[in-house]
Parts: structure tokens; C-alpha cells; sequence
């Protein structure tokens, strides 16, 4: 059985789209799927290579909850090559993706009643992200005349003792 919590969360949207491609997919309806964000193609032979090595040298176990401190490192030069940002290893976290992050990151500030702001358009899991979390979701839409910037007076109306 599943706690009450749970039973509450909605359904993932993208995964009912997903779920009707692949319906008329078998139809024989040619479908552009757009829904999971899956490649169109398959992994590129030299990172198929270097996983086999990795595995070969031995490299299979649990790596720490942060990540590598190798990639971590890389990524602290990436980011100060590429986008002038200088941070260092213990600031970054590396994890399975930026929905993965998200999820903790409610999971670790949001109390019950609290209130997380949300610029749409967003991936339609955000919202059950913060109830999961015990939140509620606040909704502050952007436009595309206006290129997603969030307008800051709508933030500020919002803005009250509960918003995280």
C-alpha cells in the first residue's frame, strides 16, 4: 500500500504521452515523440568503450553521494573556463539529473505549509515535487514575448513567510 501522500500526486503527464506514441506507434502512425526527452539516437561508441574499461578496470561500486571528486573537479574547471564561475568541489553535487536535484532539494528545505515558487513553463513533475514534499506549489508564468523573463512584481505579490 502506498501512503496517503502518494495516492495524491497526479499522474506524470509526460509519461501518458509517452504512453499514447507508443499506442500509435503500433498503428503504424509515424510519431514524433516528444514526450520523455530520450535521444534519437543511440550512446556513441566511445562512451559505450570507455564504460566497458571502467567496468573491466574494476570500476563498479557505489560512488559517493556527491559524486566523483574527479568530476567534481572537472566540472569546477569547466564552469571557470567556460562561464567565468569559480567554485570549488564542495559546492557541487553531482546527481542524476536536474529533476533528481529538485526533488531532493524540496525534500530537504520544504516543511509542511510551505510555500515554493514556480516560473512556468516547467516540467509538469515540479508541482508534485513540492506537494511530495509536504509544499504547495505557487505559479508565476513567464511569455515568450517577453523571452521567459520572470516579472519581479508578480514575485514580490507572492512573496509572504511561507515561500521557500
Amino acid at each position: 500500500m502506498i501512503s496517503k501522500k502518494v495516492s495524491r500526486i497526479q499522474p506524470s503527464f509526460t509519461l501518458q504521452m509517452t504512453a499514447r506514441a507508443a499506442e500509435l506507434r503500433a498503428q503504424g502512425v509515424d510519431v514524433i515523440d516528444l514526450g520523455v526527452g530520450e535521444p534519437d539516437f543511440n550512446t556513441p561508441d566511445n562512451i559505450i568503450a570507455a564504460a566497458k574499461k571502467a567496468m573491466d578496470d574494476g570500476f563498479t561500486k557505489y560512488t559517493p553521494g556527491s559524486g566523483l571528486l574527479v568530476l567534481r573537479e572537472a566540472i569546477c574547471e569547466k564552469l571557470l573556463r567556460d562561464n567565468s564561475l569559480s567554485y570549488k568541489p564542495n559546492q557541487i553535487i553531482v546527481s542524476n539529473g536536474a529533476k533528481h536535484s529538485l526533488s531532493t532539494c524540496c525534500q530537504a528545505i520544504l516543511n509542511p505549509g510551505d510555500q515554493a515558487i514556480i516560473f512556468s513553463p516547467f516540467w509538469v513533475s515540479f508541482p508534485e515535487f513540492i506537494r511530495l514534499a509536504d509544499g504547495e506549489p505557487i505559479v508565476i508564468p513567464t511569455f515568450a514575448d517577453k523571452n521567459f523573463t520572470p516579472d519581479f512584481e508578480q514575485l514580490e505579490k507572492q512573496l509572504n513567510p511561507r515561500i521557500k
